[in-house]
């Protein structure tokens, strides 16, 4: 089993720029890969590889097209992510594991036959993907969890990232001098 993490580095994260320059941005997401990474790389899948190719429904479904085994997708922007939420999903009897994100987007699915199922990102996936699922007669499971609900989208998502997070991105946002107060602070403008 392994894990494939869709990322896109040039002109990232578009609705942090009221905050952030495009480079910070990039950088961020670059970190915010690293979190993601450091996360699978100590959970029972380790084996992952990043997608930069093709739009994102493009390049996950070629990528699951013809595997035959579990595949975990997470999406890039989960600094928040844990090893132990990466376990609590593949160790699902379930066919289907979907981690909804605020907002009805999917954070991360789960495949238990990855080569039968053809991903719809954005706007609302989740329950898009739910019904893909349900769709094909396969169990479906739901994983709540803050930390993976939580993606960094727009400035107050930075926020959740510098009172929960310790890896690559909060230090980062650490390093260039962004704190919850310049954060809300941007909400008087």
């Amino acid at each position: 089993m392994k894990a494939i993490i869709p990322f896109k580095k040039k002109d990232t994260k578009s609705r942090l720029s009221p905050l952030l320059s495009q480079s910070e941005r990039e950088m961020l997401a670059e970190r915010m890969l690293e979190d993601v990474i450091h996360a699978i790389d100590s959970s029972v899948v380790r084996k992952y590889e990043v997608l930069t190719e093709g739009t994102l429904d493009d390049a996950i479904n070629g990528a699951i097209r013809d595997v035959q085994t579990p595949i975990l997708i997470v999406m890039p922007d989960l600094p928040l992510i844990q090893s132990r939420h990466i376990n609590e999903v593949v160790g699902s009897s379930a066919d289907v594991v979907i981690a909804p994100g605020r907002g009805g987007g999917t954070n991360l699915l789960f495949l238990r036959e990855p080569h039968t199922f053809k991903v719809q990102y954005h706007n609302t996936s989740f329950l898009r993907h739910v019904q893909i699922a349900r769709d094909r007669g396969m169990s479906v499971d739901i994983y709540d969890s803050f930390f993976v609900s939580t993606d960094m989208d727009v400035p107050e998502d930075l926020v959740e990232l510098l009172i929960h997070g310790n890896g690559a991105a909060a230090q980062y946002l650490c390093e260039i001098d962004v704190t919850i107060s310049t954060i809300l602070d941007m909400d008087t403008l």
